[in-house]
């Protein structure tokens, strides 16, 4: 109570009963105790009610005794005090309690006790890793290579190549503990599923995984690593990274916001990514990021990206799906109709498709034979100076073939060669337009001289190079022919393996049998991996089946060392 602060005018100094003490009356669990209550070491004080008062009037020398008994407690009683001055109404002795804040302190200081000894006999002891670890190491992170790395730690731990403390003894297990941050004791703190403090932890991380901390340029707030990669689950793998651990950020519009609004202010170098092996569908990175909000792959994952921009195959190859799997004009090969399987083929990781060959996969229908009456005649693919040549170099051709393939000597096979080339000559008119047949040819009949540039002959029969690629000519370079570029990957910013799809028909996610258009880009949609990557499906739907969070260096930090991460 302040001073100079008078009590309240009911408030009655004879039962104040102070929160400090640590004895309390024995009779409180009655309703009454008394109100002298235990002395400061827990003996009973109690005597009786009151302390009768000796009353003198004016003239008297013996005066009579009078009862203070207070108004709380009945207020003076009736048969009043004893003739010698003692109470008449004695208070029973008790065996007084010790209050509640004394018995918090009992068991707080219990529980200190107890707690100091048990890390003093832990952490001192041989028992030490045994005490201090939760719960075994994956393998990753244990066995003998890590035990060397660790300079043989005992026991093949290797603990402190992670906790760099953890040899120091008590001393340096106390430094580490003042050094730690006081922000990690916050409630707000204690209860976030986030660990707390472990810049040194991490820093330790990247001791080996070297260039790990970087995911994208634009984390607005940098993760630890045992955010993802949980330790001590066990031994065996280390524990799969959690769906959780990527929807905590992507999934965190705050989070999101804030990546968009640094993405949109830093330069494209800083989100360069290595070059994917082969030929790619290449995408430009949005202003603003892959920040859409993502909290399950099935619920509000957005349309893969070049099938929501509708981005079109810019193969110059012409190529109808349709046409070939419906088994009408194509007929069969081998006896058996054409199917998905025959030109795709897995490539050695059985991950991905191998790129489609002209030798592997076209030639068995598409022979390139320009004489009819020499099927075994075909043309090189490929190159158009070897097409060129071949066709200039014909008589050699034919007395090459009339040799090897029909058994002729030499005198025989170059008047074989001499009646075959006046053949086609009077089928084409002269080997220059033979030539544009072959180049520009794009049906079952090729151009008519007038079409091909030339005078004289009649059209050609020959299913020339423009039945497929895209063919220009020039009377200064003569032919042209643009490479098709066919795009081995177009989702370069996920992983995909085919090998684990394989009990999936082809048609149920790529619907080729309804495309006739090379710019048809035949991937599934979301919502076709979603039926089975999905709680539904039960095709695990976690976010690492696709994707990976780390990102090699940029070349534009390629000379700056990579921050640890906070």
């Amino acid at each position: 109570m302040n001073e100079g602060r008078a009590p309240t005018p009911d408030f009655d100094a004879s039962r104040y009963e102070r929160p400090n003490s640590k004895w309390v009356c024995g009779h409180s669990r009655e309703g009454c105790p008394c109100r002298v209550g235990p002395s400061p070491s827990g003996q009973c004080r109690a005597t009786t009610e009151c302390s009768p008062r000796l009353v003198l009037q004016p003239g008297e020398t013996k005066g009579t005794w009078a009862c203070t008994r207070p108004a709380a407690w009945g207020g003076p009683c009736k048969t009043g005090p004893l003739p010698d001055g003692r109470c008449c109404r004695e208070v029973a002795p008790c065996q007084p309690e010790r209050s509640l804040r004394a018995r918090r302190g009992l068991v707080t200081r219990a529980a200190l006790a107890s707690s100091v000894a048990a890390l003093l006999f832990g952490l001192s002891g041989g028992n030490r890793d045994s005490f201090v670890n939760p719960r075994p190491l994956s393998r990753s992170h244990s066995g003998v290579e890590f035990a060397r790395l660790e300079k043989g730690h005992a026991g093949g731990q290797g603990c402190t190549l992670c906790h760099t403390d953890s040899a120091t003894g008590l001393a340096g297990l106390a430094r580490s503990a003042a050094r730690a941050s006081r922000a990690s004791l916050r409630p707000a703190s204690l209860v976030s599923e986030h660990p707390k403090d472990l810049s040194r932890m991490d820093r330790s991380c990247l001791a080996c995984h070297q260039h790990k901390a970087f995911h994208q340029a634009d984390v607005a707030e940098a993760t630890s690593c045992s955010v993802c990669h949980r330790e001590h689950q066990g031994a065996g793998p280390m524990a799969a990274v959690a769906s959780a651990a990527c929807t905590n950020c992507h999934g965190d519009w705050r989070r999101m916001a804030a990546s968009r609004k640094l993405s949109e202010a830093l330069p494209a170098g800083l989100f360069a990514k290595a070059d994917t092996p082969g030929f790619v569908h290449a995408a430009p990175r949005p202003r603003w990021g892959y920040t859409d909000l993502i909290t399950s792959f099935a619920v509000d994952h957005p349309e893969f990206r070049v099938l929501r921009d509708k981005s079109p195959d810019l193969n110059t190859l012409k190529f109808n799906h349709r046409l070939h799997l419906s088994g009408g004009e194509v007929g069969t090969v081998g006896g058996h109709p054409l199917d998905c399987a025959y030109c795709h083929k897995a490539d050695a990781a059985k991950a991905y498709m191998a790129p489609v060959t002209f030798e592997a996969s076209c030639r068995a229908c598409h022979a390139l034979n320009f004489d009819p009456g020499n099927p075994a005649m075909t043309l090189p693919h490929g190159n158009v100076a070897f097409v060129r040549a071949y066709l200039r170099s014909l008589p050699l051709q034919y007395a090459d073939f009339a040799s090897r393939a029909l058994g002729m000597n030499a005198t025989q096979a170059a008047g074989f060669a001499r009646e075959q080339v006046r053949s086609l000559l009077r089928r084409d008119g002269s080997g220059e337009l033979l030539e544009r047949s072959v180049f520009l040819s794009n049906g079952k009949e090729g151009p008519t001289p007038e079409e091909a540039g030339l005078k004289g002959g009649a059209r050609s029969q020959v299913q020339g190079c423009a039945l497929c690629h895209e063919v220009s000519w020039t009377a200064s370079e003569g032919p042209k022919v643009t490479p098709p570029q066919t795009p081995e990957r177009w989702l370069t910013l996920a992983s995909f393996n085919h090998a684990a799809h394989s009990a999936t028909a082809c048609t149920e996610c790529h619907a080729a049998a309804a495309s006739d258009r090379t710019s048809d880009v035949l991937l599934p949609s979301q919502k076709t991996c979603a039926r089975c990557h999905s709680e539904k499906g039960g095709a695990r739907d976690s976010c690492t089946v696709c994707h990976t969070y780390h990102n090699e260096q940029p070349a534009a930090l390629a000379k700056e060392p990579l921050a640890s991460t906070p």
